[in-house]
């Protein structure tokens, strides 16, 4: 027998009250993981398809689906026929089983007539797996473990009685299980129409533990469910169904919110109670347990840990995880979202959380655990005791840690939550449960609003032309779908496309509507998040495109509210959505733009507007090209300021806001908006991001760090002149970083992307002569009575309200401040320093191969024009001028790719110096920075690229190569220079031995007053 209290375990912590308090770090005890309605949809989506099998329980109002029974039936018998054949099952003496036992098994041709039934068991009923009433088991012949034993339907329980399969055993389903019961279980007569209204209604109130008095006497099991009549509870006997008045202060309402404080009581009202499989000798096995804590709350759980193990709101598969340890910070995550459970084969626990000396801790109804004998190992056959528990207990994750079966902690595979969606921190490694879909509302019912918004694409809709519609959430919504519905009323079949958040956004493309009218739902079962009525015109009818000369470039229709925000996210994403890892680059914006899909709002106008667009932007006017882009598209406010460049210990400076309503030349209103591009990328560059953060008039504001307010869409702007928007997330997963990805333009007009790191996304705190970083275009509204287009001050973004909110805190502390907040937001979890280090090498891989690009176009620019030295600028002009310096030498990008070599060369020393946030304890950190630096070491030496020298040969480099030439790298950059010199060959090599092209002398002198910059890695002063 096991030890009680468990090992590990002490007497305080098997008290309900410690838990409470434990658990109140989490939040409200009382406040709603899942309130009344979210159960009702819960239990709607279970019964949606999860593989081959719906989760739910079963619908006993109607009869089965024939088919469908009979492939359950065909498939159960199979099964235990081959665990027959395979000795995996025996009979009681141990003895096969074989012969006219054997033959029951044998699935018939059909099922037999089904008369379906509905009685109530009087008395706790076995539901066998197979159709006989004895028992099998494994060759252990552990009595207690009847592998016939499917379920116990208890006392007052609703069984509904299927068909009469002969030998003595009828076959019977519950609301939870399907299976065998005896010809002469305890049951109740059928019941009539009205009392199956009644046994089948939801139930509003629980009765437990209690003996009913005088003729006809039961004792209640616990957990028995009673329905509530006008006239008190229905009892069911064996001879009919008798109203019973309700013993006062026995009931409790069943319908209520799930929540910790609720939860907890429930669980632990349970604590002690006798373990039984498939509920042996009247107890209760692992998954009844919860089955019984849940139903209590009006949620209907499956009756199998399997099944279980998939019917949360989301889930984690961490059965790839290798290192027990790694699953803790899961386990803390998860338990901040809601109630937690922990499964692995043929065990399911509810995780309690840790206890105050950091220990994980589970309750569980559960029969053993094995231990390893000391000193066995040494003796030859390692000897385990294997422990009897047999209740239900609390334990912590050790149990059975050495043995041959692992511990409970190496054993877990899926963690299951049910509560609040994922977060940010779970988002790269839950699945969320199927949805239900919603129906269609009436029109009356029909809307959405600024925080949940539905669109459709294109603005006037017509038969033929591709229809999407677009849904878009500031917060998560959980599972939900977006379900569309014609003119007929049917939901059209289409494809679901998610994006990621926040904000949240999911979109789907319907290639040929049909004229008439249209719902768009998102929600989930009965629960609606948002309704968008609209209609599929008979034609093709675009807005009159013909303009006056001098009119506004186009007239503004709404605002910049959460809805449009969170629209034009979605369209950002949507635009540069792509494996994380894949190296993708475009000729040009235009060239993003005229791909229907990546871009949502492609020909929105119905103008073919997109194919007679050329958009070539560079770094500084690709946000504001998309932003007015998007603004033009759907009638939004937009505007800019004409900024100068500022000056040492002066930020830029901006003049007045021009917009969208200055009178711009064109007949049509695409030639109008491709002038308005014009004016608007002669009166915008890089310093039109680097103002002041307190500055009010300004284009851009600065933002809190943090992952909602960093959305798709978001601006960079770096201290030195480069400009990224952010493109999207790649969310934090199981083995693997998460990741930031930026998308950028060239002076060549080409678009790229690139993640989130030291060596790519410079930044100082510095503010007195620029002001870098996180910005976000401020939300512009058109003041109707004034005609005017209007900006927020800082002071009112401050506030709360329908944007972004106005931070410094990107200003607050030092340099690695903000990398290591950024850190966090990109890796809510702590992260594995193998990972967060290979990840760096890649970042570094990616700037090297880019720079290989940029030295090759500045090659094939020297051989078009022979004898002609490209003329060196002056001073911080040669980060920052035009003409062929700008487009073909690389002192920015050499500059990013020193600091890169910093930061990955420096990383084993500060997980040394920082281990907590790698997981790592103080006593392992010196161990753990020396391994690092060794694994760094092979993983430079392992990656190689190749370069064309001055001859012609090929020359391979590793990026330990260019580790060993960060001195070189100082003075690389001109390319004026040959080849050889542009990738630091060291001086006296074979490699540099072909170089026959220099830089002018003058050209290397100035190089070499200007190297310290590159030597401290800092630009300087403007």
């Amino acid at each position: 027998p096991a030890p009680r209290p468990l090992p590990h375990v002490s007497e305080t912590e098997r008290q309900l009250a410690y838990w409470l308090e434990r658990s109140s770090a989490l939040g409200n005890l009382d406040a709603p993981l899942l309130d009344v309605e979210g159960v009702r949809d819960h239990n709607l989506a279970l019964g949606v398809s999860a593989g081959d099998r719906p989760l739910g329980q079963a619908d006993l109002s109607s009869a089965p689906d024939r088919g469908e029974l009979w492939q359950d039936v065909r498939e159960r018998l199979e099964f235990l026929r081959q665990r027959f054949a395979s000795g995996a099952y025996v009979a009681r003496d141990g003895a096969e089983i074989t012969g006219a036992r054997l033959a029951r098994y044998d699935a018939p041709e059909a099922l037999p007539q089904l008369t379906p039934s509905l009685r109530v068991v009087t008395a706790d009923v076995p539901l066998r797996c197979g159709p006989e009433l004895d028992g099998f088991f494994t060759p252990s012949l552990d009595l207690d473990f009847d592998r016939n034993d499917c379920s116990t339907l208890h006392a007052q329980e609703p069984v509904q009685v299927l068909a009469d399969w002969g030998g003595g055993v009828l076959l019977a389903r519950s609301r939870y299980a399907m299976g065998f019961i005896a010809a002469d279980a305890p049951l109740s007569p059928a019941a009539d129409a009205a009392t199956r209204a009644v046994l089948l209604a939801p139930r509003a109130e629980l009765l437990r533990d209690h003996t009913f008095e005088g003729a006809g006497a039961i004792a209640l099991p616990a957990g028995a469910l009673l329905p509530i009549t006008p006239g008190g509870v229905l009892l069911a006997t064996s001879s009919g169904f008798e109203a019973r008045p309700v013993p006062e202060g026995l009931t409790r309402p069943t319908s209520r919110p799930l929540t910790r404080r609720a939860l907890l009581k429930e669980a632990f009202r349970w604590l002690d109670a006798p373990y039984g499989w498939g509920g042996h000798a009247g107890g209760r096995d692992c998954s009844r347990f919860l089955l019984d804590v849940f139903e209590s709350f009006g949620l209907h759980l499956p009756r199998h840990s399997g099944r279980q193990a998939l019917a949360g709101t989301f889930s984690i598969d961490v059965s790839g995880v290798e290192r027990a340890e790694e699953k803790l910070p899961l386990l803390d995550a998860a338990l901040r979202r809601g109630a937690v459970l922990l499964h692995f084969p043929g065990h399911i626990m509810f995780y309690l959380g840790r206890d105050r000396a950091g220990v994980p801790m589970v309750l569980h109804s559960f029969s053993e655990y094995v231990v390893p004998c000391a000193g066995s190992a040494d003796e030859g056959e390692p000897l385990e005791t294997l422990r009897r528990v047999d209740r239900v207990a609390i334990s912590d994750l050790s149990l059975g840690e050495g043995s041959s079966r692992g511990s409970f902690l190496e054993r877990i595979t899926r963690i299951v939550v049910l509560g609040r969606p994922p977060g940010p921190s779970l988002a790269g490694v839950a699945s969320l449960r199927p949805a239900a879909a919603p129906p269609a509302p009436s029109d009356d019912a029909c809307e959405d609003s600024s925080d949940d918004a539905i669109f459709r694409t294109p603005k006037r809709p017509w038969p033929g032309a591709r229809l999407r519609v677009i849904a878009t959430s500031l917060s998560d919504p959980g599972p939900v779908t977006l379900a569309v519905y014609g003119p007929d009323g049917a939901r059209v079949e289409a494809q679901e496309h998610v994006l990621g958040g926040p904000p949240f956004s999911r979109w789907v493309e319907l290639p040929r509507p049909v004229a008439g009218g249209y719902r768009a739902v998102l929600g989930d079962g009965e629960h609606v998040v948002a309704c968008e009525r609209f209609g599929v015109a008979r034609r093709h009818a675009p807005e009159p495109d013909p303009r006056t000369e001098e009119a506004p470039a186009w007239e503004p229709v709404w605002h910049w509210e959460h809805d449009t925000e969170d629209l034009y996210a979605a369209f950002v994403e949507q635009l540069f959505r792509d494996p994380v890892d894949g190296d993708v680059t475009f000729s040009s914006l235009s060239e993003v733009l005229r791909d229907p899909a990546r871009n949502l709002l492609y020909d929105h106008l119905g103008l073919d507007e997109d194919e007679q667009l050329s958009l070539r932007p560079d770094c500084a006017d690709l946000p504001y090209f998309l932003r007015a882009y998007f603004s033009w598209k759907l009638r939004l406010p937009f505007g800019f300021r004409q900024c100068n460049r500022g000056r040492p210990g002066r930020p830029p400076r901006c003049g007045e806001l021009r917009t969208n309503l200055e009178n711009t030349p064109g007949r049509t209103s695409v030639e109008a908006f491709s002038r308005f591009l014009r004016r608007l990328g002669s009166g915008v560059h890089s310093a039109s991001g680097r103002t002041a953060p307190d500055d009010d008039r300004t284009d851009y504001y600065p933002l809190p760090l943090e992952r909602e307010t960093l959305p798709p869409g978001t601006v960079f702007a770096d201290p030195y002149g480069h400009v990224l928007i952010v493109a999207g997330y790649r969310p934090q997963g199981l083995h693997e970083s998460g990741a930031l990805i930026g998308a950028d333009a060239q002076p060549d007009g080409t678009v790229g992307r690139r993640r989130f790191w030291r060596g790519s996304f410079l930044f100082t705190p510095e503010t007195g002569d620029v002001g870098a970083g996180f910005k976000a275009f401020r939300p512009l509204s058109f003041d109707r009575e004034s005609g005017e287009i209007v900006a927020p001050t800082n002071r009112e973004l401050s506030a709360r309200g329908p944007h972004l909110p106005y931070s410094r805190q990107q200003y607050e502390g030092s340099v690695d401040d903000f990398y290591e907040r950024m850190e966090a937001v990109i890796d809510p979890r702590p992260v594995d320093a193998q990972t967060r280090m290979r990840t760096l090498v890649d970042a570094l891989e990616e700037a090297v191969i880019r720079r290989v690009v940029s030295v090759n176009n500045g090659e094939s620019y020297v051989a078009e024009h022979p004898g002609r030295s490209v003329e060196m600028p002056e001073g911080y002009s040669i980060f920052e001028t035009e003409g062929p310096w700008e487009d073909f030498s690389t002192p920015s990008r050499d500059m990013r790719l020193l600091i890169s070599l910093d930061a990955v060369l420096g990383f084993p020393q500060r997980v040394g110096r920082s281990p907590e946030r790698f997981g790592v304890s103080d006593a392992q950190a010196e161990s753990v920075a020396r391994e690092l630096e060794s694994l760094l070491r092979s993983e430079l030496a392992a990656r190689h690229f190749d370069y064309r020298r001055s001859d012609g040969s090929v020359q391979s480099l590793s990026l330990a190569d260019i580790a060993a030439r960060a001195r070189g790298f100082e003075l690389a950059y001109n390319p004026n220079d040959c080849v050889e010199r542009r990738w630091a060959a060291p001086e006296d090599s074979a490699e540099l031995s072909s170089c026959r092209r220099h830089a002018p002398a003058a050209q290397r002198q100035r190089m070499l007053r200007y190297r310290p910059w590159f030597r401290e890695r800092q630009r300087p002063a403007r």
